[in-house]
């Protein structure tokens, strides 16, 4: 039987990641060899025909994992898909046109082989393909919307400007709290 899948919204993408390093440390070499190259995008970015010159970059688990998983990950449209898959295919000028309308915005558009990279698929719970999320700081949000470039760009960007007030909203919090930690408290007078 499959091991429990591990709730998305609130740490998914860190058990994917926690996944996609253990399977990357069981075969890395071969992995790495069997990915075709890289982008030129970072660790476990892969070549793959479907997203080649749309400035997509296309992770394998590794690639998952060390850019997308962490606390300080920047944020990111991310389609999971698999190479054989129509949908799939028929989807990718549509996040090719995202792509280029979220750049300079500081929200990345990758894409995630989920034949090569089944334990991240697993562990984020994907079940069809494609499926879409938006992902920042290693958590994951589901997008259930049509699959235009305008609706994908427009999706991210509210996701990022959410992302950045929360942010904001947390450093003001804790800023506060800090005040009134390091703020003098009245001594009590003696009767």
């Amino acid at each position: 039987t499959a091991p429990p899948q591990p709730s998305v919204g609130s740490g998914g993408a860190a058990a994917a990641a926690a996944a996609a390093s253990g399977a990357a440390a069981a075969g890395g070499a071969a992995s790495a060899a069997a990915s075709g190259g890289g982008g030129g995008g970072g660790v476990g970015t892969i070549h793959s025909p479907e997203y080649a010159g749309t400035g997509v970059d296309v992770l394998d688990g590794r690639g998952f994992a060390a850019q997308l998983s962490s606390a300080d990950a920047a944020p990111a449209l991310v389609v999971f898909f698999a190479p054989w898959c129509g949908h799939c295919k028929k989807m990718v000028p549509e996040v090719a046109k995202a792509a280029s309308k979220l750049r300079g915005s500081g929200v990345r558009v990758v894409a995630v082989d989920c034949d090569r990279a089944p334990e991240v698929a697993r562990a984020l719970g994907i079940k069809g393909y494609p499926t879409v999320k938006f992902m920042a700081r290693g958590k994951a949000s589901g997008y259930e919307g049509p699959r235009t470039a305008l609706q994908l760009a427009s999706f991210a960007q509210s996701r990022a400007a959410l992302d950045r007030y929360v942010l904001r909203w947390v450093d003001k919090a804790v800023a506060a709290v800090r005040n009134m930690i390091q703020r003098p408290q009245p001594s009590a007078a003696a009767p």
